[in-house]
């Protein structure tokens, strides 16, 4: 055999040798990503389109050999959508990965006393799911009546989606985000109306409206029963509950301070133009709110003022009450009746 026969013998050797090498590392070596990469698997994609994101995430280094192994290892219907991280992850882990279907979860943290929209802000914005979509089954509390029989079915579920830390998928159902939050709220709220509704005569739904309330006028756990009674004695006495948080909601905006005018807002959340509670809750109140609503101090008060540092001053007469609305807020707009916030 010629010297030059086997020194291309050699050299193809060498080649398919390398090759192989360099088939093997793209299985079986990680991608080399110094940090996680979040990457979202679209419903109904096939192996292909697949293999195109993953390979434009840098979490493969080929599209070919994906798409080739899926449909060797018989996997290529098994792959599943949804939220997935990856970190310096070989192609067979990726793809038992996207088999398995070990979806990311995202920790989110609802905070007391959101009204559904902003909820639906948060959850939109940490990609779980549309803001649009949530809000309009929010508003269609019929499709939950079968599991859930706690809120009134003719309205939204505002004042129902309990605020809580929850663990979510990107993308996820729609329906199965609002079942996790009508969830809680059966596991933590209702207890407490079952405790006490021996003592109060409200229904749950007048007790989640007033918890509702007490929630958008103090943060301070300690002064939530003491805002309750408030509101719970100028009921029985027939007067308005004056509470600016109603209007504030009617207005759609928590995040600003009223004018006069503003407090003449047409609207049956208007407890400054109507007597009585609102139509429904005006947020979604956390659990020391409803304790409140459904175990109020005994107290006579009948106003409250804010002080300035997050507390309040109550008190008893309108007399009492002018007084510390000229000692606290003299130098604001807006001297409410109740609340002052």
């Amino acid at each position: 055999m010629s010297f030059k026969k086997i020194w291309w013998k050699n050299l193809v050797f060498i080649g398919l040798f390398l090759l192989l090498v360099l088939f093997i590392s793209w299985i079986f070596l990680p991608s080399y990503n110094l940090a996680p990469v979040d990457v979202v698997i679209p419903r109904g994609a096939d192996s292909s389109e697949i293999a195109k994101i993953l390979f434009e995430q840098g979490v493969i280094k080929n599209k070919l050999l994906f798409v080739f192994l899926s449909k060797v290892l018989n996997w290529e219907q098994d792959l599943k959508a949804g939220g997935y991280e990856f970190l310096a992850s070989n192609m067979i882990e990726v793809l038992r990965k996207l088999r398995e279907g070990r979806i990311k979860t995202y920790q989110i943290t609802i905070p007391e006393g959101l009204p559904r929209w902003e909820a639906a802000e948060i959850l939109d914005e940490k990609g779980i799911v549309k803001k649009d979509n949530f809000l309009a089954l929010v508003d269609n509390p019929q499709v939950f009546k079968e599991d859930f029989s706690f809120f009134p079915l003719h309205r939204s579920l505002e004042g129902y989606l309990y605020p809580d830390t929850y663990y979510f998928t990107k993308e996820e159902d729609t329906q199965k985000v609002v079942r996790k939050f009508l969830s809680r709220f059966q596991e933590v709220a209702l207890p407490i109306y079952e405790e006490g509704k021996l003592k109060n005569s409200f229904s749950l739904q007048k007790v989640i409206i007033l918890a509702s309330i007490v929630e958008k006028e103090t943060h301070i756990s300690s002064e939530k029963p003491i805002v309750a009674a408030v509101f719970y004695n100028r009921l029985r006495k027939g007067y308005r509950l004056e509470a600016d948080p109603t209007v504030k909601y009617a207005l759609g905006n928590f995040h600003k301070r009223l004018t006069r005018d503003e407090l003449k807002t047409p609207s049956p959340y208007n407890t400054y133009l109507h007597y009585g509670l609102p139509p429904g809750p005006i947020c979604s109140p956390g659990r020391d709110s409803i304790y409140a609503a459904v175990h109020p101090a005994d107290v006579d008060y009948l106003y409250f003022v804010a002080k300035g540092d997050g507390s309040h001053k109550f008190s008893r007469t309108y007399e009492e009450h002018k007084q510390a609305v000229y000692k606290y807020q003299k130098e604001k707009t807006n001297d409410s009746l109740t609340s002052g916030s």
